[in-house]
């Protein structure tokens, strides 16, 4: 389950971006394995090119209310990369995004911090203690 949304912005405000859009999500569970994680990959535009800016992938709170949750980003790099990203804006992508939810995977991948996007969210919970989970 995805969302994309595309916000346009002026280069005098490029080092802070604000998407106002809301989301509404509900999931269903019988214990906390497995907890839900907000995933995000925000792409910019670099030398005329549509460039990965990052990945960042964080577990929602497990505690009721309004929280603001600071998702860090990083991109993968390579020893050409950083030639690539000054000269092109092109910039090396994972084929394949499963193992941004498996922390075991991403041993030995060298990536570089992008930045954080920052989140608000909202938490209900309702009925764990129905099934016998205790947060």
């Amino acid at each position: 389950m995805g969302e994309t949304f595309e916000e346009e912005v002026e280069p005098a405000l490029a080092k802070c971006t604000l998407w106002d859009h809301p989301f509404d999500v509900h999931f269903a569970c019988r214990s906390v394995r497995g907890w839900p994680k907000i995933f995000v990959e925000v792409w910019g535009i670099e030398h005329g090119r549509d460039s990965l800016a990052g990945y960042g992938v964080r577990t929602l709170p497990c505690h009721q209310g309004q929280h603001e949750i600071k998702i860090p980003c990083w991109r993968p790099v390579n020893m050409t990369s950083e030639m690539q990203g000054t000269l092109l804006g092109i910039y090396p992508e994972l084929e394949l995004k499963d193992i941004l939810l498996s922390c075991l995977d991403r041993f030995g991948l060298e990536t570089e911090s992008t930045g954080t996007v920052s989140v608000q969210v909202g938490v209900m919970l309702k009925d764990f203690n129905l099934h016998g989970v205790d947060l």
